[in-house]
């Protein structure tokens, strides 16, 4: 499986891509994303930060085409994640929840 991150926070995304890493799927992280770099890559799932000041997040989601998709945001963004979920989001995690229960957010995309 392909795991994408657009995430500009470092740690952030060193943690998402050494946790993917360690369940061996071949990941990428993007600092700065465009359809045509994500089309490239053709990911199985987009992880994506839902707060992210670089990227047009919404644009992105909406033009993923069917690439399953996990943003992330700070637990308080209810509205960013209700939002998102209308743009087709498949799953919202909190900041601390991506990281802590990766392993069994990843599980449910790959059955």
């Amino acid at each position: 499986m392909k795991i994408l991150i657009i995430d500009e926070n470092l740690l952030m995304s060193s943690k998402l891509k050494s946790l993917s890493e360690k369940q061996n799927f071949g990941t990428r992280v993007l600092s700065f994303a465009n359809l045509d770099t994500i089309s490239e890559f053709s990911p199985d799932i987009v992880i994506i930060n839902l707060e992210s000041k670089t990227n047009d997040v919404f644009d992105i989601v909406k033009n993923l085409n069917n690439v399953k998709t996990i943003g992330y945001c700070s637990h308080n963004k209810i509205d960013l994640a209700k939002k998102a979920k209308e743009y087709g989001v498949n799953f919202i995690a909190t900041n601390s929840s991506i990281v802590h229960n990766f392993d069994e957010i990843l599980k449910y995309f790959n059955h």
